[in-house]
């Protein structure tokens, strides 16, 4: 079974390049605009979801480091990249991918986390 990653990004174009880069890859993929509908997905079926792939900045409540927050908590086994053009930090419970991204810089990140 190929691993499965949930990616989350506001920008409908940073979202449909790394579901395409993912899915091109071997990955199976599913997608979210925002936070709160990725947190829908993982309730709904979490235990097919292998790795979430999420940006920090997004509108609305939650950050992407919120959500990642939320889902280690109640997921642990789930993998977590977070990616940010703008934000550096240090994420104890994700890995952390500089925007922008390479599509070779995506899938290996994404393989590494998936192993």
């Amino acid at each position: 079974m190929a691993t499965c990653v949930l990616i989350v990004d506001d920008e409908p174009a940073v979202r449909a390049l790394a579901t395409d880069i993912l899915s091109d890859a071997g990955f199976e993929t599913i997608a979210a605009a925002d936070a709160n509908q990725a947190l829908h997905l993982l309730e709904k079926d979490a235990n097919n979801v292998d790795v979430l792939f999420t940006d920090i900045r997004m509108p609305g409540a939650m950050s992407g480091l919120d959500l990642a927050r939320v889902a280690k908590r109640n997921w642990p086994r789930l993998r977590v990249i977070v990616t940010s053009g703008y934000f550096v930090g240090d994420f104890p419970s994700a890995e952390f991918l500089r925007k922008p991204w390479s599509a070779s810089e995506l899938v290996s990140r994404v393989a590494q986390a998936a192993a």
